[in-house]
C-alpha cells in the first residue's frame, strides 16, 4: 500500500494492487480516487532493470514506483527446503502418508512443560523487548548447557542469543565477506549456505567431500586455485 497527496488540502489517497496478474508481477493498479493510472513497460536504466514501473498521474503531479527487486535479492534462489516442506504438506493434506525430512523439526508437538512455561512468562509480562545480547537467565543457562553436556566453558558475555542458527550464520557471513570474496563450503552441505554467500556478494564455492574422511576437508591435499584467496567460511 502506498499513499499520494495533492493540493493544499493533503488528501491522502491510497494505492493497491488489483488481483489481476501477469505472471508475478501486477498487471493494473487501482485508485479509490480520481487518479489515472498507466503501466510502463519493461525498460532498462544504467544499473538495473526495472522489471515493471508504475506512473502514477495526477492533476499536478507525475508519480513513477519502481516496484523491481535488486540485483542482491535477485541473484538468490528460491529455497529447495522450503519447496520441499510446501510439496510434503500438500501430499498430507492429499491423505499421502509422508516422512518429512526437509525443515529442520520435530515430529512431535511442543512438550507440555516448554508450552506452559511460554504461556506463564506471557501472562507475568515477560514481553518486552530483551537485551541485544539475550536475556542474562537466557546465557547463563547456556552457558551452564555447554559446560555440563559439551565441555567448553563460556560466560554470559560471550554468548548472544539469535532466532536460529540460519540468523547467525548469515549476520557471521554478512560481516566478514566483502564483493569478490569466495566462500568455501565442503559438499554435502545446508542449501541454505550458497545463497547466503551469495546475499553477501561473495561467490559460493563447492568443494566435495568423502565420507571415508567424515566429510572434512584436508589443506595436505590442496585446491588447486582457492587456497590463494582468504578462506571466510566453512561448513565443519
Amino acid at each position: 500500500m502506498a499513499t499520494s497527496q495533492h493540493s493544499s488540502s493533503t488528501i491522502a489517497r491510497r494505492l493497491t494492487f488489483s488481483p489481476r496478474f501477469s505472471g508475478p508481477y501486477p498487471k493494473s493498479v487501482s485508485f479509490p480516487s480520481q487518479l489515472s493510472r498507466t503501466i510502463s513497460p519493461l525498460k532498462s536504466t544504467a544499473s538495473r532493470t526495472v522489471v515493471r514501473a508504475v506512473a502514477v498521474t495526477g492533476s499536478d503531479q507525475a508519480m513513477e514506483l519502481d516496484i523491481s527487486l535488486s540485483p542482491r535479492v535477485n541473484s538468490i534462489k528460491p529455497s529447495k527446503t522450503v519447496a520441499i516442506t510446501d510439496q510434503a504438506t500438500a501430499l498430507v493434506q492429499a491423505g499421502v502418508p509422508v516422512i518429512r525430512l526437509a525443515a529442520g523439526e520435530p515430529d512431535f508437538d511442543t512438550p507440555a512443560v516448554i508450552a506452559e512455561a511460554g504461556i506463564n512468562a506471557i501472562r507475568e509480562g515477560y514481553t518486552r523487548y530483551s537485551p541485544n545480547a539475550g536475556t542474562l537467565e537466557l546465557r547463563q543457562a547456556i552457558c551452564r548447557k555447554l559446560q555440563e553436556e559439551n565441555g567448553i566453558s563460556y560466560t554470559p558475555d560471550q554468548v548472544l542469543v539469535s532466532n536460529g542458527a540460519k540468523q547467525s550464520i548469515d549476520q557471521a557471513v554478512q560481516a566478514v565477506c566483502a564483493p569478490g570474496d569466495e566462500v568455501i563450503i565442503p559438499a554435502p552441505f545446508w542449501v541454505s549456505y550458497p545463497e547466503i554467500a551469495r546475499k553477501a556478494d561473495a561467490t559460493p564455492v563447492i568443494i566435495p567431500t568423502s565420507i571415508s574422511d567424515k566429510f572434512l576437508l584436508d589443506p595436505k591435499q590442496g585446491i588447486p586455485g582457492f587456497w590463494s584467496s582468504l578462506m571466510k567460511f566453512t561448513n565443519t
